[in-house]
């Protein structure tokens, strides 16, 4: 179980590249945060919401979602997980690579307005592994795979193809996982 934790905590540190536009408005809300200043997190955040909107920029919206799950204390915004989920369901919908794998934590965890659900979880890192090539994906999948005690979903085959390509991807603690976990 604390190797879950642990892996999960690695996952979280995941790279996302985003777009110009919301690029720019982190910037923004960092800057205003660090000066105290309300009006230019408000215009940051105004302009994620118009990437999101008038633009239908997805990194936008995974942007503005993870802004609302976190709420802001100079704005006076508490955390709003369900308006963040739901942009996170869109987006989940739309087949967006960063909310894939965010859901897929959150319903590995149960945290966050989801429930606990580690097939769905798996499903998930796996959708993203093959529509993406997401080296993190893999790697969750691999993990899940190994610990679970289900025959069918425990397919050594399928474990060794996941590991691998985390491995060749430079996945941080992949290689220690197999050789510790898999290779056992």
């Amino acid at each position: 179980m604390t190797n879950l934790f642990l892996f999960i905590a690695l996952l979280i540190t995941q790279f996302v590249a985003a777009s110009p536009l919301s690029d720019a408005a982190l910037r923004m809300i960092k800057i205003g945060n660090e000066v105290s200043s309300p009006t230019v997190v408000k215009n940051a955040q105004d302009l994620l919401i118009k990437g999101m909107f008038e633009l239908n920029d997805f990194d936008a919206a995974y942007e503005a979602s993870r802004q609302v799950r976190s709420g802001n204390r100079i704005m006076g915004y508490p955390p709003q997980v369900q308006i963040a989920n739901k942009i996170l369901r869109k987006l989940l919908n739309q087949g967006y690579d960063p909310a894939i794998y965010d859901s897929a934590l959150y319903l590995l965890n149960g945290d966050n307005g989801f429930a606990k659900d580690k097939i769905m979880a798996l499903n998930l890192f796996e959708k993203s592994m093959q529509m993406y090539s997401n080296p993190q994906s893999a790697f969750a999948a691999a993990i899940i795979r190994n610990e679970s005690f289900i025959p069918t979903i425990k397919d050594k085959r399928r474990i060794n193809e996941l590991i691998t390509f985390a491995i060749l991807n430079n996945v941080k603690g992949a290689i220690q996982y197999q050789e510790q976990y898999i290779n056992k």
